[in-house]
């Protein structure tokens, strides 16, 4: 993706009405946090409902998430529909973050977008916590 192209994709996804990078980032930066975004396929991909169930709602993931992280799920469903604006969100985030298309992905970002560590399903449970832990934003 072309820098003009980004920027114009950052400004068009930024000013719709749904969460926004925009909030994304002032809450990350507010907040003093890394964020975390869940690529998914919610009503087709196996492996997403098997990670989620197997890793992401396991209690000491989900507090640490929702703790340390400003957590987005950016889902990509084929059957269930999304407004436009989450779609280009979602879009959006895929070609920043995940421009492989991998399902299912936890990806760590700073709250520059700068992608930090990538967690994936069938990572053992201390990889996945060394990853968060070894993540999460410093007070500054």
């Amino acid at each position: 993706m072309s820098i003009v192209s980004f920027m114009l994709a950052f400004v068009m996804f930024a000013t719709s009405g749904n969460t926004t990078i925009t909030d994304l980032t002032a809450k990350a930066n507010t907040e003093n946090k890394n964020i975390a975004v869940y690529f998914s396929g919610s009503d087709w991909c196996t492996n997403c409902h098997k990670f989620k169930e197997q890793t992401l709602q396991l209690s000491e993931v989900s507090e640490k998430l929702n703790k340390d992280y400003i957590y987005y799920t950016a889902d990509f469903p084929q059957r269930k529909k999304l407004d436009a604006a989450t779609i280009e969100a979602n879009k959006f985030l895929a070609e920043k973050l995940n421009p492989g298309g991998e399902f299912p992905v936890l990806v760590i970002t700073d709250s520059n977008w700068n992608v930090l560590t990538k967690i994936y399903k069938g990572n053992e449970l201390t990889t996945v916590m060394d990853k968060l832990n070894n993540n999460i934003r410093q007070a500054q």
